[in-house]
């Protein structure tokens, strides 16, 4: 059997054709869904396409397959969010059902995930978009369960401005991709940041999802008690992610550093109220993870790691004024080496003498 190809160049104006097509049918669908299943980092930089679908259809009912707690309250323009975790293929089975008994008009998969791919396809709306996934993924099947693969290259922009493109090359109407959420300091008093406070402390992430990107713990101490030490007048509040990794990173750091944390947060905070924190601060400070993504939407100025490999341009800031961000050179099993901390700290002190300026004109 022969596998399906995408088109080619001699198929460009027909392509156009079918794009404006599909824009008309996005444009004009009564019931939308949209299938992100990546994590935190995945679903920020889904929004700039999702508020483009939501600018180009407001009277659609605009629906969100993702579980990681970012849709729902700080998007009301998207009127409901199933909330899914990947559980095994009979799991799987019951979600594809209950998406079937939606009746959607357009499914759209923005990830690059053949999971993610085989669930849109079998959603059962009569226009299904997938886009190709990358190199290093079988896609050739896809095809079969999509009505349209859209092409769009990796490596040459960050994530969100790529999948925003994607959807503008279909047809879509929009001038810039914009980062559309409602992020309510309420969350942040409800954790013990008054309003007297905000703009006063300075953020630290203790972990990402590996160890290979994060810092080693004594040079994580060693930053944290610099910080410290170099920026007295800004107070610490420390988070870690709510699993036993994160915790276990968290109290490691706790067991070294020479000072009190104004604020630590091992976990107890959900997205909202880690998004709250995250804008109330003068800077955030850690390795590539949620925080550093939850830092661009929140308006927070941002200084962090990464460990070197071919995904990094999707995933690296693109405003280096704003979101500072440092490659190590080398990544072993215990972190990152090969970055110094004093380069962080001169870092942390240009985002603060940045808000500064800002704040003073």
């Amino acid at each position: 059997m022969s596998r399906p190809t995408l088109p080619q160049a001699a198929d460009r104006h027909a392509a156009r054709s079918g794009s404006s097509d599909l824009a008309r049918r996005l444009q004009s669908a009564r019931k939308l869904l949209v299938i992100d299943s990546g994590g935190l980092g995945d679903h920020i930089h889904s929004l700039p396409a999702l508020w483009l679908l939501r600018q180009n259809n407001a009277d659609a009912a605009l629906h969100v397959l993702g579980g990681h707690g970012l849709f729902g309250a700080m998007t009301p323009w998207i009127d409901h969010v199933w909330p899914y975790a990947r559980r095994g293929l009979q799991a799987d089975l019951r979600w594809i059902a209950r998406l079937r008994a939606e009746r959607y008009d357009a499914a759209l998969v923005l990830t690059s995930s053949n999971h993610a791919a085989a669930i849109g396809g079998l959603c059962g709306a009569p226009l299904r978009l997938a886009r190709r996934a990358d190199a290093n993924k079988r896609w050739w099947w896809q095809p079969w369960l999509h009505t349209r693969i859209v092409e769009q290259p990796f490596h040459r922009m960050p994530m969100y401005r790529q999948r925003w493109q994607m959807l503008k090359d279909l047809g879509l109407q929009g001038s810039a991709p914009e980062f559309r959420v409602e992020i309510a300091a309420t969350a942040r008093r409800a954790a013990g940041i008054d309003a007297d406070d905000d703009g006063r402390y300075l953020h630290l992430s203790a972990n990402a999802t590996d160890d290979r990107r994060d810092l080693p713990i004594a040079q994580q101490a060693g930053l944290w008690n610099a910080l410290h030490a170099r920026f007295p007048t800004y107070r610490i509040a420390v988070s870690a992610d709510a699993t036993a990794r994160g915790r276990s990173k968290l109290q490691a750091l706790l067991q070294q550093i020479e000072f009190v944390p104004w604020r630590v947060f091992d976990g107890t905070l959900d997205i909202a109220g880690f998004a709250s924190v995250v804008q109330g601060a003068a800077a955030h400070v850690g390795p590539d993870s949620g925080g550093l993504h939850i830092a661009r939407v929140a308006g927070t100025r941002s200084v962090s790691w990464f460990r070197q490999n071919h995904h990094l341009p999707n995933w690296f800031p693109d405003d280096p004024e704003r979101h500072q961000a440092f490659i190590a050179p080398e990544s072993r099993d215990d972190g990152l080496h090969g970055l110094d901390n004093e380069t962080l700290i001169e870092a942390v002190a240009r985002a603060l003498a940045s808000r500064a300026s800002a704040s003073e004109a």
